[in-house]
Formats: C-alpha cells, structure tokens, sequence
C-alpha cells in the first residue's frame, strides 16, 4: 500500500475527514514503515500537498484538517442550507464556535491550568474536535473546556491531554525542555479541571488527538 492509500485509508475511517493527528497516529495501521525516517510527518504532509495542488485524492477543509476530494464540507454546518461556497461554510462554523464559545465562558469561566480569567484571551477547546464531531458534540458544553491560548494550542496540536483523573499528561514529542520552559510537569494533578460528563470525550481525544508513544 502507498502513502497515498494508506492516507485515504485513515480518512475512510474516521468518516471522510481527519486532522493531522489523527492521520500522523493512525497511518502505520496501513503503512507500517510512516515513522521510520526522522523526517517523516514532512514526508506524509509532501505527499497530501502534492495531491492537493494536482487536485487528486484529498483536500483542505480547514487549518490542519484534511478531507477525501468527494467529501460535502456541509457536513460541518449546523444548518447546511446556509452555505453554498467554500467560504460560506467556513463563516459559518466560526459563527457556530463563536456562539459555543459564549456559553462556555458563562459556565466554566476561567482556564483550569492557569487560572486565567480575562475572557478576552481565553479560548473555547472542543475535546472532539469541530470537524470530526456530530452537531450535538459541536453544541455540547461537555465537549469543551476554556483554556488560555498557549494550553488550548497545546491540547488541540495533542500534545498535551488529561486523564480523568484530572493528571496532565504530555506528548513524547514535546522536549522536556519546553515543558519546563511552560512550568508543566508530567502527571501534574489539575485540580480545577471540569472532568465529570466529559469523560467519553477525553477518552477520544486521548486516543485519536494526543500524539502518543511512536509518533
């Protein structure tokens, strides 16, 4: 199996659509040898852009999120009747955020790992993501936590994710020295981190976000 195979197996998979992520923790069910060169994640995303720019195979759907060429982005809308161009649509998944973002800082307030609470800078973080999630997972407030903008970066990259337990755990990707640099630490207890209902939800984004052992 190719690359090309191997990338549109995981999209296949995951409904059509898929974050980097996802195809970088799931591509070796289909092609074993993805990770043998230091260089590899270049490797895979040189491979999608060139189908891409030939207009074969896969497109771009939104920032690091990928979709097979056939894919009907309308199916990241709340109403799909509302948009008809590609630029319809992106407007209209950022109004979407925009309102859940709005009820998500009246319930949870503040970013739980470093207890900011200017909503000016905080960041609503869906746990499964927008695009890979069903209109009640886009709307429900158990699928979201607020985070300061360098943790929200963080969790959405899957480079760092909790378990529920409430204890940080992060990416073998990420050097030790930038968890120093953020002053986190490995298994750090997150007292105020709103786990209960968003158990199922942490659950996939341990298993298909966080960037885990091989990558």
């Amino acid at each position: 199996m190719t690359k090309v195979e191997a990338i549109k197996k995981v999209l296949e998979d995951n409904g059509g659509i898929a974050t980097w992520e996802i195809i970088y923790n799931e591509i070796e069910r289909y092609y074993p040898m993805a990770k043998a060169s230091m260089e590899w994640q270049a490797g895979i995303r040189g491979v999608l852009y060139r189908e891409i720019k030939n207009q074969r195979n896969f497109k771009k759907v939104d920032e690091s999120t990928y979709s097979l060429v056939d894919y009907d982005e309308r199916k990241l809308l709340l109403h799909p009747k509302d948009a008809v161009t590609s630029k319809d649509i992106l407007t209209a998944i950022r109004v979407g955020q925009n309102a859940f973002r709005k009820r998500l800082l009246l319930a949870l307030i503040k970013c739980p790992v470093t207890n900011i609470d200017d909503e000016r800078v905080l960041t609503a973080s869906h746990i499964k993501p927008w695009t890979m999630a069903t209109n009640l997972e886009r709307l429900d407030l158990y699928n979201g936590f607020l985070f300061s903008p360098t943790i929200d970066r963080l969790f959405d990259r899957g480079i760092i994710s909790f378990t529920n337990d409430r204890l940080l755990i992060i990416s073998p990707t990420f050097s030790l020295q930038n968890v120093e640099r953020l002053g986190l630490r490995p298994n750090q207890y997150i007292k105020n981190l709103p786990v209960w209902g968003r158990e199922s939800y942490l659950e996939y984004h341990r298993t298909k976000i966080f960037l885990h052992k091989g990558v």
